[in-house]
């Protein structure tokens, strides 16, 4: 009886001391007092009026108060041609789970010394090209290029070995295109040793023939591969590849 009447008083001294609304400490350091800085997403970039500046959509975090102030211009230079910009925003709650779950898009001015004149504009990171009013990111593959309209183009090539389970080292070698179908062999590693081979290190080359198909916007996307001479097993897979490309080959 005195230990029970002992934990209530205890529970009374706890709750006289407590304000209405506090929270334990630990909830507290959760969703954070101080504010820090952030990226913020750019989303579009237009042209405006005046020569000098830009008008830019990002998304700010959340629409809560404390998880998105301030979206500003930072880092700002002007090399080889090109604007570099970083956009930033400012939270307190952004480290908070569930806090800023959702975006809200906001709008920030970049403006340079003179005209920007259809200059490559860096942001975060992310070149950005103009296309009439507007500019447009550039492609993640191609950069701020023009795609190749020849879909046999070696850059397109490049792409399409870079999708593939192979070294960073690899670089394919077209056997036969017509736009539509591909084959080329790909080596797994072409320096499995290094620049310099390593003692005890097998330099053998595993090297595969691959079979792909034209597929628009994404690039070439393959079909089947094979260690074989001629088609190996790619008319199994696709019957209308055309023989024509792979019949007379040799093995790989």
């Amino acid at each position: 009886m005195r230990r029970l009447a002992a934990a209530l008083l205890c529970l009374a001294a706890l709750v006289s001391c407590a304000e209405p609304g506090d929270v334990p400490s630990s909830a507290g350091s959760a969703t954070g007092t101080s504010w820090a800085t952030y990226q913020a997403d750019v989303t579009a970039v237009r042209v405006s009026a005046d020569p000098r500046s830009l008008s830019l959509t990002v998304a700010l975090l959340g629409d809560a108060d404390g998880c998105s102030r301030h979206p500003r211009i930072t880092y700002f230079t002007e090399e080889n041609n090109r604007i570099y910009a970083n956009v930033v925003q400012d939270s307190r709650l952004s480290g908070t789970v569930g806090a800023c779950s959702t975006h809200t898009p906001g709008e920030v001015t970049l403006t340079a010394p003179g005209p920007i004149a259809g200059r490559i504009v860096v942001l975060n990171q992310e070149p950005w090209k103009r296309d009439g009013a507007e500019y447009r990111r550039c492609d993640a593959a191609f950069g701020c290029d023009p795609m190749p309209t020849d879909h046999c183009d070696p850059a397109w090539i490049s792409v399409a070995v870079r999708g593939m389970d192979v070294s960073r080292h690899s670089t394919g070698s077209t056997e036969g295109c017509d736009g539509r179908w591909l084959v080329m062999t790909v080596p797994f590693d072409p320096v499995p040793c290094g620049a310099e081979a390593r003692p005890g290190c097998d330099a053998s080359v595993n090297v595969r023939r691959h079979f792909l198909r034209w597929a628009g916007q994404r690039g070439w996307a393959p079909i089947a591969s094979s260690t074989e001479a001629g088609c190996g097993r790619v008319l199994t897979t696709e019957p209308a590849f055309p023989r024509k490309l792979c019949a007379d080959l040799p093995k790989p």
